[in-house]
């Protein structure tokens, strides 16, 4: 049997006197160890499952694309030592549904080998089986996609491009490595598999239906282990130099004048877009939103558990304060300053150590939960859930060492008290008038359930500070986790309300004719339509460069408005080329400045640009230009590649179909669509959001509590006395309860402010790993209120006990001697 001291014994005393307070902190430290270790645990096999799903599938580590190129180089790129060379025909097409309305779905054709499996970029069967031995109509189609439209292995999908139209067998159900995230380009980010998907068929299909016999327009490079890059890259545009490709581009690549741009024109150079897999926009973006976990991981952690920290350091100090008598008595024994010191960091050590282990343990539930579910959402083909004991020792660590830390004052402050000075009473502090009495000297002449919670307030302003800053942090968790909810409706009603006023977008097949525009206007039901033109573009300044789309919309738009950063509109004009905040920012520049533009992929259209105007757009932001210019600066006289229609009320089948069927239509967007697939989306955000409240609110209460009991219960001979002399426990009751509501008044006034602080400081932790989003913090008046209300609530329910314990109390008991 394992002997006991009596500081242990003490030790244990104190804890199940404040078993209320001492759970309410450990729980604090639980959920802060639970967060960190269940999201950062999650977002560690997440990143393992990526990495594994990437190497099992062999997916490339650089990418080519231009404009076409004969295999026999893919081959000569294939023969370089340590290197493996696929190439791939990738093109647009539409997708007849044979639905009512006749709708069109844009597709787009990646190229696979017929006869084998690919040497870069190998696909994952999750049903059916890959393609058939020679060079059948067959096509392989991604989970989402397939699932959105009801769509298995045996059924058959009918392909238009031009003016055929066939139809192809579904094989198989596949995952590409280069499509867990299925997009459009950078700048439409999010794309609705009812309008939007990716098809893989065979390449000489590929072939037939693009017109690229013996050609590839997209290459993927596998590089061994201990292979150069750099010197193998060289070796690559060596070859790309022997078939005609004289320049070479990248993301971040060096400046190339106008001057020598211009030129390339006249000779008509043909240009290569080089990526490594870093830039690669699906793989781009899982990653970035790796990093927005990790962040949140980090951030909310350290939110949690610096609450912690301050209420252990406030449960410590009264709970010092309350035993003064005690510690006298040990001092006096012979007990020494580290032994008392000791006992007390013993009392957070505990409480850190519980906690810390609950913690991890339900943050290992946690991390299996949602990297499933994550996993499960993207169909991730290769789910890694595995126990991160490295994380859950640093959440332990962590989880112990800042309640001891927090400790060390108030555990040092009972250490140096002297005997007889700790057994001897405070002096009582000198009676005057408090500040609030000064300023308004009504207060004296107020009934005592008014009077009596403002003197308590202002005569104990440490005490009413401690008490605010718990209200505060209750106010502040809940408000960042409302602000979430704000931003993404916010940005979402930026885009369909404030900025989008038209009812579809027709996308069109490749460049299109702007005249298309002109046909859809005069259709019966159509109200107007308006020609755009989207090129990817590079905009530079000096060495530093942001690739992007620019848009071509007419002047004066009435489908589409420009928002400026303070709110209002504004309109393309031919005094220059307008740039999202995000692109200004990146590349320092303000309007008046200039900017360089270069095509992507292409010889075709640099020029210099004047910055006319900033705009605000959260969601894939990109630059305009007035219609004529764009196609002007693209060398695409009269082209279009989509429409923005307004129709007059709902747009019936007929006119749908009378739409899809002329010859340059590859997809409508209707905007309802899009909300509704926003709507459906925002499903998990409620439920995300719904459970960070639910943390906040229990957090809250936890931190809130403490604060109340360990208030109440340190003025408990104060409240005895007052029972004595005649006041009811109801009176009691509402002075204790109008003193905590002008504390909680107080902590709502430091948290709202504060809250939004936190929040924006989250929201620009997301953005630094997403450089084509601009998050920016957006709290509705709503959730003010709501913080407001629900903080009230808190201190309301975690005054209940403290006032239930103290209106039961025995008078002689709590009055008869100092020590109690």
């Amino acid at each position: 049997m394992v002997a006991i001291n009596n500081l242990q014994r003490k030790l244990l005393r104190d804890m199940g006197n404040s078993k209320a307070q001492f759970g309410a902190v450990a729980a604090v430290i639980a959920l802060g160890i639970a967060t960190f270790a269940g999201v950062y645990a999650s977002y560690q096999n997440l990143h393992v499952s990526y990495e594994y799903t990437y190497d099992v599938l062999r997916m490339g580590d650089y990418f080519i694309t231009v404009d076409y190129l004969p295999e026999r180089a893919v081959r000569e790129m294939d023969d370089i030592p340590g290197v493996h060379a696929e190439g791939q025909v990738v093109g647009n097409v539409k997708l007849d549904m044979e639905t009512a309305g006749g709708q069109r779905v844009e597709a787009r054709v990646v190229s696979l080998p017929s006869d084998t499996r690919p040497l870069v970029s190998d696909v994952k069967i999750e049903s059916g089986t890959y393609f058939s031995p020679g060079n059948k109509r067959e096509v392989l189609l991604p989970p989402l996609f397939a699932e959105y439209h009801n769509l298995q292995p045996g059924d058959y999908l009918t392909i238009e491009h031009g003016v055929s139209k066939t139809s192809y067998l579904v094989a198989g159900i596949a995952i590409h490595p280069e499509y867990l995230w299925v997009s459009k380009s950078s700048e439409e980010l999010i794309a609705s598999a009812k309008t939007f998907g990716v098809i893989f068929m065979p390449k000489q299909r590929a072939e037939e239906i693009f017109g690229m016999q013996g050609m590839v327009n997209q290459i993927g490079l596998a590089f061994d282990d201990g292979v150069s890059v750099d010197e193998t890259i060289e070796q690559v545009k060596r070859i790309l130099t022997r078939y005609g490709i004289k320049r070479f581009t990248s993301k971040d690549d060096q400046e190339v004048s106008v001057g020598a741009r211009k030129i390339d024109i006249v000779q008509g150079v043909r240009t290569a877009y080089m990526v490594p897999r870093e830039d690669q926009l699906s793989y781009d973006l899982l990653k970035a939103d790796l990093e927005g976990l990790r962040t949140m991981a980090v951030m909310l952690p350290v939110l949690f558990l610096g609450l912690a920290a301050l209420a252990i350091y406030i449960l410590l100090g009264r709970l010092v304060e309350s035993q003064r008598v005690q510690i006298g008595l040990m001092r006096a024994l012979g007990y020494t300053k580290v032994q008392v010191l000791g006992h007390f960091v013993g009392f957070a050590l505990v409480m850190g150590m519980l906690g810390s282990a609950a913690g991890a343990l339900l943050g290992h539930v946690m991390a299996g939960a949602l990297t499933t579910y994550y996993a499960g959402f993207l169909r991730l083909p290769d789910i890694q859930v595995v126990p991160q004991w490295g994380v859950l020792a640093v959440g332990v660590g962590v989880g112990t060492i800042v309640p001891v830390l927090a400790s060390i004052v108030p555990a040092w402050t009972s250490a140096r008290m002297q005997p007889a000075e700790a057994m001897r009473p405070p002096a009582p502090p000198a009676g005057h008038r408090t500040f609030i009495e000064i300023m308004l000297p009504f207060i004296p002449r107020l009934h005592s359930i008014f009077k009596l919670p403002l003197r308590n307030m202002f005569r104990h302003p440490r005490r009413t500070l401690f008490m605010a800053t718990g209200v505060m942090s209750a106010a502040v968790l809940i408000l960042v986790s409302l602000s979430m909810l704000d931003m993404v409706q916010d940005m979402t009603g930026n885009l369909l309300d404030k900025t989008q006023h038209y009812d579809a977008r027709v996308i069109l097949q490749g460049i299109g004719s702007a005249s298309t525009a002109t046909h859809i206007a005069h259709l019966e039901g159509v109200e107007a339509a308006e020609p755009l033109l989207d090129q990817p573009y590079r905009v530079k300044v000096g060495d530093v460069s942001q690739a992007t789309s620019i848009r071509g919309i007419v002047p004066d738009s009435i489908m589409y408005s420009l928002i400026t950063p303070d709110g209002g509109t504004t309109s393309v004009s031919e005094g220059g080329i307008i740039l999202p905040t995000f692109i200004s920012e990146k590349l320092g520049v303000e309007v008046g400045d200039t900017v360089y533009l270069e095509p992507l992929v292409g010889t075709v259209g640099e020029s210099d640009a004047i910055v006319a105007g900033l705009i605000s757009e959260p969601m894939g932001g990109r630059p305009y230009l007035p219609l004529n210019k764009a196609q002007e600066l693209f060398n695409l006289p009269g082209a279009a590649t989509s429409v923005f229609v307004k129709f007059y009320g709902e747009p019936s089948p007929e006119l749908l179909e009378r739409i899809y069927n002329m010859p340059e239509v590859a997809s409508i967007e209707q905007a309802s669509d899009f909300r509704e697939y926003m709507d459906e989306s925002m499903g998990a955000m409620y439920a995300m959001v719904g459970v960070m409240l639910a943390m906040s609110f229990g957090l809250g209460m936890a931190i809130v509590f403490n604060g109340v009991t360990v208030n109440v219960l340190d003025r408990r001979r104060e409240i005895a006395i007052m029972r004595a002399i005649g006041m009811s426990d109801r009176q009691l009751a509402s002075i204790i309860t109008m003193e905590n509501l002008g504390t909680a008044f107080l902590g709502i006034l430091l948290g709202l402010p504060a809250g939004y602080h936190v929040a924006n400081f989250i929201m620009e932790a997301q953005q630094a790993g997403m450089e084509n989003m601009s998050f920016t913090a957006v709290i509705y008046p709503r959730s003010y209120v709501i913080a407001a209300v629900l903080s009230v609530i808190i201190m309301l329910l975690s005054q209940m006990p403290a006032i239930k314990r103290l209106t039961t109390m025995s008078l002689p008991t709590v009055t008869k001697g100092w020590a109690e």
